[in-house]
């Protein structure tokens, strides 16, 4: 009996051990990023390991390494990002976007209706339709209109995977439906972070823009960065966000190739000054005394102080600081952390670290950023 009950613990031991070792090994991270010529860094329990020749191979890239752990014992792979150490020109000034999406966003789709019928849903981003390109929400009416109520194919995306459908409008008073309305295109406030003279690449935002009924990223057609000026300041306070006030200039400063998770990317059209500070990656940030830099009249930046209350070094995510204003002059002007302060760029111990993200709604003072690092990746990729 005894016998029986150790074994029982025994196993229940391993059982608790392996689960526990699980868990641990879900949260190491998949991505990793390290200077050429470094090695990244692992941790205390597990290394990351490659071959000289692989890393040699890719000095300016990517490369697999394996995550073996108490550094024998191989758990999984794991994509190092190799990012060359580089002096990024520091903004902090305000932009407007407007931004023209590939194809046209279901933002909404009336039940029993032709659309709704054939499969379409709201999220979903109509590419074309009957063999025509579809760029705008004109040009969708415009070939349903000529349907003559015939069925029609469809081509749309969902969850990043393209398909047919195929649509058989609905005749009307005013000629035919399919009971879809659809968002071509948006427009913005936001701070602009940095401009990369080695590639003339400009970055901002620090996230993406999504549609404001869906929630998805909003898919690039087209677009321009222009220049912006803040006007005045909607104070943020415990549960409802204060927002940036101002208005878009006609001055393009640069063409919007990207959007995403980590922020606008666009190529510079305009000239650009400025003091130019070197990156830092994760490892050199440290918690405490940093700086934002933002604009809140005008278009001139001005440096605030804050804190770095958290670090999340998971590269997956885009929450990668939490941070705190602690600059009497900004709070008493903003109440901390608002919308259109989102891009400022994230200065410690003279290097750029990260940019301003998002505001805690509950908090207006505390906030979020995401690493230099994390951006750098996606304007590489």
């Amino acid at each position: 009996m005894k016998k029986t009950v150790r074994l029982i613990s025994f196993l229940a031991g391993i059982s608790i051990t392996l689960s526990l070792l699980g868990f641990y090994v879900s949260r190491i991270p998949d991505t990793y990023n390290c200077y050429p010529g470094e090695d990244p860094a692992g941790s205390t329990f597990y290394t990351l390991e490659a071959d000289a020749q692989t890393i040699a191979g890719n000095q300016e890239g990517s490369y697999t390494a394996k995550i073996k752990l108490f550094g024998f014992l191989p758990i999984k792979n794991a994509t190092i990002n190799q990012i060359a150490k580089k002096q990024l020109v520091v903004l902090g000034s305000p932009f407007g976007v407007k931004l023209y999406t590939k194809g046209v966003i279901v933002v909404d789709a009336e039940a029993g209706s032709a659309g709704v019928e054939a499969g379409i849903q709201v999220g979903d981003i109509i590419l074309s339709y009957n063999n025509v390109e579809v760029r705008s929400n004109e040009e969708l009416k415009a070939q349903v209109m000529q349907s003559g109520g015939e069925k029609q194919k469809a081509r749309i995306l969902r969850n990043q995977r393209s398909q047919t459908v195929w649509v058989t409008p609905t005749a009307t008073e005013e000629g035919y439906a399919i009971g879809l309305w659809v968002r071509d295109s948006t427009a913005g406030l936001g701070t602009l972070t940095y401009y990369d003279p080695e590639t003339g690449i400009v970055a901002g935002l620090g996230h993406s823009i999504s549609d404001v009924d869906t929630g998805l990223t909003m898919p690039v057609d087209s677009g321009s960065l222009v220049t912006a000026n803040i006007t005045g300041v909607k104070a943020g306070e415990k549960g409802s966000p204060g927002e940036l006030l101002g208005y878009l200039e006609d001055q393009i400063l640069a063409s919007v190739h990207k959007n995403n998770d980590a922020g606008l990317f666009g190529t510079a059209t305009a000239q650009f000054t400025g003091v130019s500070y070197p990156i830092a990656l994760k490892d050199e940030i440290q918690l405490g005394e940093a700086q934002i830099i933002s604009t809140v009249n005008g278009n001139t930046p001005e440096t605030f102080t804050i804190e770095i209350t958290k670090i999340n070094n998971n590269l997956s995510e885009h929450r990668n600081l939490c941070i705190k204003v602690t600059d009497e002059r900004l709070l008493k002007i903003t109440g901390g952390i608002v919308q259109g302060m989102s891009g400022s760029p994230i200065l410690q111990n003279g290097k750029i670290v990260g940019a301003v993200t998002h505001v805690l709604v509950n908090d207006p003072t505390s906030g979020y950023g995401v690493f230099i690092e994390k951006m750098l990746t996606e304007q590489q990729n």
